[in-house]
């Protein structure tokens, strides 16, 4: 963690919070941090700043806010439409759009997305905001990406991604394709929508019903990726282009 992330639900009195889970763990195991010591935070959906170990035992930790400052104002700005995952991939791609900035996530039902996947428990938004959390701490971000799922395919692309809805940039990453994203014309855009397809890829329904609703093709590898190398190798390139142009 590079930063610890404080949520109203820590909070014991004004600035001060305690808490005893994973992140309680590594400031114990991992910094060895001590009372007294001071500690880089953040609060979730809020600023970022420092805070000091006032009081830390076997059980948890007590930290009081000494000093916040602004958020930063981040010109990026990207949303992922990811075709719903198994469990243990969706935990790796949640923790990386929050390290990465992504502000939202569609899940959404794709033809070669299992049924069963829509009945996971991680689905909750209970069992899913600690894997988010993780990631804004590894981001040094406090900002939590917000998240839906939409079991309709047609109707989420016309609802929300009608063809006369361009902003932001619409990508669909698909195997195949001869241009490289960096060979689009992506009008030194700093606000993006890209699609990731499940592990067997898009079907040719999906991806003609996604071009006619505005959505750009591209190659994102030579290689065929793993969902969660998918996401990281497209959210990398995107912030490359967009700091470029």
């Amino acid at each position: 963690m590079n930063i610890i992330i404080l949520t109203k639900t820590d909070q014991i009195k004004k600035n001060v919070f305690e808490i005893s889970d994973n992140r309680f763990i590594h400031i114990k195991d991992i910094l060895k941090s001590k009372a007294g010591n001071i500690l880089e935070i953040g609060l979730l959906n809020g600023p970022t700043g420092y805070g000091e170990i006032i009081k830390i035992d076997s059980l948890s930790a007590i930290i009081k806010i000494i000093e916040l400052v602004e958020l930063n104002n981040f010109e990026f700005r990207i949303d992922i439409i990811l075709a719903l995952p198994r469990p243990q991939t969706l935990k790796k791609v949640l923790n990386t759009a929050a390290t990465m900035g992504v502000d939202n996530i569609y899940l959404i039902k794709s033809a070669k997305v299992e049924k069963s996947y829509f009945q996971s428990p991680l689905l909750k938004k209970e069992n899913y905001t600690k894997y988010l959390i993780e990631g804004l701490s590894q981001g040094k971000r406090t900002r939590l990406p917000n998240i839906s799922i939409h079991k309709r395919f047609k109707q989420f692309i016309e609802h929300y991604f009608p063809i006369e809805y361009n902003q932001p940039v619409k990508l669909l990453a698909h195997t195949g394709e001869e241009q490289f994203l960096n060979q689009l014309d992506l009008h030194k855009s700093k606000n993006f929508t890209i699609a990731i397809g499940p592990e067997g890829g898009w079907n040719d329904f999906e991806v003609s019903f996604m071009v006619q609703n505005g959505f750009q093709k591209f190659k994102l590898s030579n290689n065929i990726l793993r969902v969660e190398t998918a996401l990281t190798a497209a959210l990398a390139q995107l912030e490359m282009i967009s700091s470029e142009g």
